[in-house]
């Protein structure tokens, strides 16, 4: 795997293409209302850039970047009303495509470096280093008690008939939930329902959030740079 991560971007981008694939069915199966390139009409255009990106178009492997992380984004903010496994596996396979698209393979192939360059994004590190995952945690934690400031009336649990809607339930049933995307906090004249399970749901989804965002952006710091002062190569790729 090590060696394909390096040297291989046409089986990084067929792998690419699966994920779009699987993402496809998560989306039919759960979440038919998420944009962009969970829609089947975007999907042969997604096949097109692959391909751009396969002969060496940078432009073409911005878009997929760019488009990757809006529906990375997209599905985070959802605001589901319960706890979504399918908004979890969009997550991962959404930052699983970014960090493809940065593999040093990838980014190689859109590019002709000197062969010490070369070198040098292939010696690279990208292995997440430890204090990134307990920062994801922290971050987790923060975003979650943020989130609740998201709010809406939702009944409050173990009052009235049981699979009853907040409209059939009376007034002393519903109080004021918060959170996001589950709302694990319920309140009613002065007291507080705090759902332990909610809560860890909505603590995995932001330290999941996190963790793709932190590692994204350590990928993309250290992808190696053009020396200053070093002219275009003729065959480097202008154009899509």
């Amino acid at each position: 795997m090590a060696r394909i991560w390096r040297n291989s971007p046409g089986q990084l981008l067929a792998l690419y293409l699966i994920l779009g694939v699987i993402a496809l069915a998560v989306v039919a199966a759960s979440h038919p209302s998420l944009p962009v390139k969970a829609q089947p009409i975007w999907f042969p255009l997604l096949v097109f850039l692959a391909w751009r990106v396969s002969r060496g178009g940078r432009t073409s492997r911005l878009i997929l970047i760019l488009v990757s992380m809006f529906s990375f984004a997209g599905a985070a903010f959802i605001g589901t009303p319960q706890w979504s496994p399918g908004i979890l596996a969009l997550l991962a396979i959404y930052a699983t495509q970014v960090a493809l698209l940065v593999s040093p393979a990838i980014y190689q192939r859109t590019r002709r470096y000197p062969a010490s360059d070369r070198m040098k994004a292939l010696s690279m590190r990208w292995t997440p280093p430890l204090w990134l995952p307990l920062s994801a945690l922290l971050a987790g934690l923060v975003a979650t008690l943020a989130s609740l400031g998201n709010e809406d009336w939702a009944a409050i649990p173990g009052c009235g008939p049981a699979r009853a809607t907040v409209a059939q339930l009376p007034s002393r049933c519903i109080g004021l939930a918060q959170g996001s995307p589950v709302r694990f906090l319920t309140g009613d004249q002065g007291t507080s329902l705090i759902s332990k399970l909610g809560f860890a749901e909505d603590w995995a989804h932001w330290t999941i959030v996190s963790l793709a965002v932190f590692y994204i952006l350590l990928l993309l710091h250290r992808r190696p740079q053009v020396p200053l002062g070093e002219p275009a190569r003729a065959e480097d790729p202008a154009v899509a």
